[in-house]
């Protein structure tokens, strides 16, 4: 799936203290790395795809986007008519900074070839045979080799890593650039000795930089998930996992011919204000300060940087969303859930479709540290879901509202029901704030999208990196990934994870 943050998630990043990474300084980079794909007519009459301005797109960049045809084509007909129906304002493209309404999102997949488009094959494979470039597989950073100059500052002089039981070093001529994620990039920062020296002490690393932000700041976007039961003619993912043949038979059609469901995304999504999340909240902005206060009653100084204040202001923004919707064409099982890869393995008889629920800016912030200083052994990762009772309230307030969706057309008739007429929904569809609040402690998962480890903010506010993306305390050592984030943003973010790295290309040949 392919979001889009909206403006003020990017200008978020500039009040924070990172001049040029704004809405419109960012903007030229989502043209540079993308190529969009428009339509055949049969297909945008189907999707609905109007929105999109294509001025606004980029058309020679490497990474292909398009919108996809489905085998559940019922559901991308009938969700941007429902939205619709259920008062939502008729879409404009996210690209020009605010996104609110339903659609069909666009995917990253090539049209001519039916195969996603990601960094792998679009920026690493065309240039794979570059003399300059080697790329070492299955090794295992263990360190930054770090010398302190006599300014305090340190400087990498190489990169210490283990492969096939051995320990090699590379040397440094220039800079060390990090792109481990969001749990790799601070356990490697911690490893080399950046970090809290309380943390590094505890794991016998020697602090050479001391900085209590690293592995901090740790945010991440929640799912919950309500499940309806969907008439036997509206085909789903059932019908794959329950039936070993014809899971073969698509998984032929795909490997052949890069069709059937295997090549179809999901694509129906929504982005919902507050206004419309609860109409009936007396004073909001009231409400948000109260749940502010509160949090900040109970974990004083724990938001040096200031973006609560700035994330509760945007919670009230009518042309911000407070949550992402999306429309899967499968079943879920959360709270049964024991394994990631088993999400959408239950045993719900018949066809089923999965509303998510989606977090867009948690306040909730947790952290990621080394246990030792072996690199082998994983980090203590405590995302802290729900910490903030914002959160909690957010996305309460939210599923009451995902619920009543399914009683507009076209989609309340795409559903099942039992004998009394009541839709067939697993969990049970909440009726009560309290109800809704326990249907999120239970039936709620990561959606694999964290942030934010390594912050571009001041040092002086928990920041780890500069707007450089230099690591502070170090002469030429950076950090390039999501993990410099300083706040989330709506929706996927993949699309913003390859901007800032065209951006950060562009920071770092300008100061070499």
């Amino acid at each position: 799936m392919f979001s889009m943050a909206s403006r003020q998630d990017l200008d978020n990043w500039k009040e924070l203290g990172n001049p040029g990474w704004g809405f419109d300084d960012l903007a030229p980079y989502y043209r540079k790395f993308e190529t969009y794909n428009s339509s055949s007519e049969s297909l945008a009459a189907k999707i609905n795809d109007k929105y999109v301005d294509p001025q606004l797109r980029g058309t020679n960049g490497p990474i292909k986007i398009s919108f996809c045809d489905s085998d559940f084509q019922w559901q991308q007909d009938a969700w941007p008519k429902t939205c619709l129906a259920a008062g939502y304002p008729i879409p404009k493209d996210p690209r020009t900074g605010s996104g609110v309404g339903g659609f069909n999102q666009l995917t990253t997949v090539d049209p001519k070839t039916m195969q996603r488009s990601y960094s792998t094959r679009e920026y690493y494979e065309p240039n794979a045979s570059r003399p300059n470039l080697t790329v070492l597989t299955e090794a295992l950073v263990a360190k930054i080799e770090l010398e302190k100059q006599n300014s305090g500052d340190a400087s990498a002089t190489g990169v210490q890593f283990i492969k096939n039981d051995s320990t090699y070093t590379v040397k440094a001529n220039k800079e060390v650039i990090i792109s481990g994620g969001v749990i790799n990039s601070p356990q490697i920062l911690e490893l080399s000795g950046i970090g809290a020296k309380a943390v590094l002490e505890k794991a016998g690393v020697q602090a050479i930089v001391e900085n209590p932000g690293v592995g901090e700041n740790l945010n991440d976007h929640t799912a919950t998930v309500l499940g309806y039961a969907v008439k036997d003619e509206f085909p789903t993912a059932e019908v794959i996992f329950r039936n070993p043949e014809v899971a073969q038979q698509a998984m032929q059609a795909y490997m052949e011919h890069k069709a059937g469901p295997f090549a179809n995304p999901t694509t129906p999504v929504a982005f919902v204000p507050l206004k419309t999340i609860d109409p009936n909240l007396s004073d909001p902005e009231k409400h948000i300060q109260s749940l502010l206060a509160e949090y900040e009653k109970t974990h004083p100084g724990s938001d040096p940087a200031g973006r609560n204040k700035i994330l509760g202001r945007q919670l009230l923004d009518p042309n911000e969303a407070v949550v992402q919707l999306v429309l899967v064409a499968v079943g879920a099982d959360i709270e049964h859930l024991d394994s990631p890869s088993k999400i959408f393995m239950h045993d719900k008889p018949g066809n089923w479709a999965s509303l998510a629920v989606c977090s867009t800016r948690s306040l909730s912030r947790g952290s990621i540290h080394i246990k030792s200083s072996n690199p082998e052994e994983y980090p203590t990762i405590d995302p802290a879901y729900f910490e903030n009772p914002m959160d909690l309230d957010m996305i309460a307030r939210s599923l009451l509202h995902a619920s009543t969706l399914a009683n507009y057309e076209p989609l309340l008739s795409k559903l099942r029901t039992d004998e009394k007429g009541d839709l067939i929904t697993d969990p049970p569809v909440p009726k009560t704030l309290d109800e809704a609040r326990e249907v999120v402690r239970k039936q709620t998962v990561t959606e694999y999208h964290p942030i934010g480890t390594c912050a571009m903010v001041p040092r002086s506010k928990g920041g780890v990196v500069d707007s450089d993306c230099k690591v502070y305390g170090t002469t030429n050592v950076r950090v390039v990934d999501a993990s410099i984030f300083p706040t989330h943003v709506q929706g996927n973010i993949v699309s913003l994870v390859y901007a800032v790295a065209e951006k950060a290309a562009d920071v770092i040949k300008g100061r070499l």
